[in-house]
């Protein structure tokens, strides 16, 4: 047996579906927030779609739950309230604007810093909402921020 095989990655659980509420409920208010599997997440309706990530922001755990959604070169956006950080809704790409400062009368463009955001999958069942966690086994920048003193749900109890 390989030594490896006892030490298993946070990111490799294998986790279920978790009821995070009403299919109505949130078209009504465009985004939500729940705890799934201790993380918590923001998951949002915008364009006909679903999409779930983690709730913090990946450069400084500014609250993305808080954030404007903003269309950038055809790709919606959450805009981190604190910081004005631009993360893709489909992939959690950060983006950023860029120009050549070799051509003055270069435009700025939209360029991406690659995954920043952990991104869930939803699903809608009988009117339910589900999301699952994410099975990428690759480090996200806002795992860090997804655990421990950075959690911003409160439970009732």
């Amino acid at each position: 047996m390989d030594s490896h095989d006892s030490v298993k990655n946070p990111e490799e659980k294998e986790y279920s579906s978790v009821c995070v509420g009403r299919e109505a409920d949130i078209k009504k208010s465009e985004r939500m927030t729940a705890v799934v599997h201790d993380r918590e997440v923001v998951i949002f309706y915008h364009k006909g779609e679903y999409h779930a990530m983690d709730i913090r922001c990946y450069h400084s755990g500014g609250p993305l739950h808080l954030g404007e959604i903003e269309d950038f070169d055809g790709r919606s956006c959450i805009v981190c309230p604190w910081h004005k950080y631009k993360i893709t809704l489909t992939t959690g790409e950060g983006l950023y604007q860029a120009i050549n400062p070799k051509d003055p009368s270069a435009k700025p463009k939209w360029c991406s810093k690659g995954i920043k955001q952990r991104i869930h999958t939803v699903t809608v069942e009988n009117g339910n909402i589900y999301v699952t966690l994410s099975k990428e086994p690759f480090k996200c920048d806002s795992d860090f921020y997804a655990t421990g003193q950075y959690k911003v749900i409160r439970s009732s109890s």
